[in-house]
């Protein structure tokens, strides 16, 4: 039974619940989901969807977890959370992909973390010793960014029915 969805269609709360809907058609309607997650009701959900309310952090857990949808919180805490919304988002991808990128990642990662040793060694004490801190920066936080989209994919395979 596919639902016509309008106004809340491009919504991640909504597009995540009737994905969810496939394998749990209690989920295809928002009573069904509220339900479901015992303590959100219809209403907020309602709201969430339409985008009138922004959904606390443990709601987004709830539905994350109904939905069997690990990758919701991340997208809330990318787009949504006042503090993360600065961080980026981890992209759904295949696992074997995941692999390659974190595999990528950790050999760069060995040479900047020699580079970084040499750098606390001397005490960074030169301007052009300072100038390789943001680089080293960047390829530390990209090196976590892989490695969060493993733990991402890791999830979503521990959580498979």
């Amino acid at each position: 039974m596919a639902r016509q969805v309008t106004k809340a269609g491009d919504n991640r709360y909504c597009q995540a619940r009737l994905e969810a809907a496939k394998w749990n058609e209690k989920l295809l309607t928002r009573a069904g989901a509220a339900d479901e997650m015992g303590c959100v009701t219809e209403d907020s959900i309602k709201k969430y969807e339409l985008g009138l309310t922004r959904p606390p952090n443990d709601a987004v857990a709830l539905m994350a977890d109904a939905y069997n949808a690990p990758e919701l919180v991340l997208w809330y805490c990318a787009n949504e959370c006042p503090l993360g919304k600065n961080c980026r988002e981890v992209p759904e991808m295949p696992p074997e992909r995941t692999f390659v990128r974190l595999t990528n990642i950790l050999n760069k990662l060995n040479a900047s973390m020699q580079e970084l040793a040499e750098l606390m060694d001397s005490g960074a004490e030169d301007e052009a010793d300072r100038r390789k801190i943001p680089r080293l920066w960047d390829e530390f936080l990209e090196a976590r960014r892989r490695i969060d989209e493993t733990l991402a994919v890791l999830e979503k395979l521990q959580n498979i029915p």
